[in-house]
Parts: C-alpha cells; structure tokens; sequence
C-alpha cells in the first residue's frame, strides 16, 4: 500500500453470511479481512463507473452510441476476470 493518506471506513448492518464470504476469500489469499476489504475498495476505484466512461467520451467529442461504450467495458472486464 502506498503512503498516501488513509481514512478508516466503518460499515455496518452487513450480513452475516456475506462476511462469513467475504473471511473465506480473505483466508483462502493468507490476508486478514480488513486487508482483503481495503484491496477490493482500491479496485473497485480504480474502475471508472459506466457514467464515468460515457462522461469522459463527451468531454472528448466521441460521435460513438453509449452502448457501444458499455459494450467495450464489460468486454474489458470479462477479460480481467
């Protein structure tokens, strides 16, 4: 993790089967869940949102449909996978 500025996060009313999911994954990679947690958060991010996307395309005259934007992320992200 780098040295910048971090912020504690505190989320409540989470199920219990969800976390008892997310200590699995968390155990499975030999990391505690909070070090699990903070990797999934940096991800997610790290990933512009589809609005984010198609925001970005208009800020640089893009003439493509919305759709094909949608299209060509989940393309990406299916191959991340």
């Amino acid at each position: 993790m780098s040295e910048r500025a971090t912020k504690p996060v505190h989320i409540r009313d989470v199920p219990a089967d969800v976390v008892a999911t997310l200590q699995a994954r968390a155990n499975a990679e030999g990391i505690s869940l909070t070090a699990y947690l903070r990797n999934m958060f940096i991800e997610m991010a790290r990933q512009p949102t589809m609005t984010e996307i198609y925001q970005r395309s208009r800020l640089h005259g893009s003439t493509l449909d919305v759709g094909d934007y949608v299209r060509d992320v989940r393309k990406i992200r299916e191959e991340g996978e």
